[in-house]
């Protein structure tokens, strides 16, 4: 119970932009998660060390700790948790530049979300890989992606999340030269 408050502390601190505090509550929440044997606890305050790590921009900081809780998360099950983790590296390797990294990472995560029925975690893999295919240039692709994620955005009430992969939309419509339709992605954004 202990190592789990302290990773809540550490998830609000991570909130408040204070990251370093949050590193600090999640570094007392590890070794307790380790001392009980709470692997999915361990999985959860590694996966969140590593997201604040990737806001720092220590992006192999952040990787490291993503390697470290992806085989727990696989051992101990929860397969939304496994397909959170492949998500978040997919991030790291997409602002790296490996964007075949990124994608083989979407990839995984994608047909888990599918599986275990979350529907965010769906969409928001299916955002991802519309933007990489979208950076390679193959803008079908992308536009192809983010239709199948804008209808779940709206079913699930996530308007943030709509508003971004209209505006993606957007960006596409106007690299394809369609500037109305991109105005009106925008717009609707």
């Amino acid at each position: 119970g202990e190592a789990t408050i302290l990773n809540n502390i550490g998830n609000v601190y991570s909130a408040l932009g204070e990251k370093q505090k949050a590193l600090d509550y999640y570094g007392q929440a590890l070794p307790l998660n380790r001392a009980v044997g709470d692997r999915s606890g361990e999985a959860t305050t590694l996966n969140n060390i590593g997201l604040v790590y990737d806001a720092l921009g220590e992006k192999q900081k952040a990787l490291d700790y993503y390697g470290q809780a992806l085989p727990i998360r696989r051992a101990v099950g929860g397969w939304s948790g496994e397909a959170t983790i492949l998500n978040n590296i997919g991030v790291v390797y997409y602002a790296l530049g490996e964007n075949q990294k990124a994608l083989g990472n979407f990839g995984q995560a994608l047909p888990i979300f599918r599986a275990d029925g979350d529907r965010s975690g769906e969409a928001m893999a299916l955002d991802n890989i519309g933007t990489v295919y979208s950076e390679l240039g193959e803008k079908q692709k992308a536009l192809g992606y983010y239709s199948q994620a804008l209808p779940i955005l709206r079913a699930v009430g996530d308007r943030s999340g709509e508003a971004t992969t209209l505006n993606n939309i957007g960006l596409v419509n106007d690299a394809l030269g369609e500037k109305q339709k991109a105005l009106g992605n925008f717009g609707q954004a």
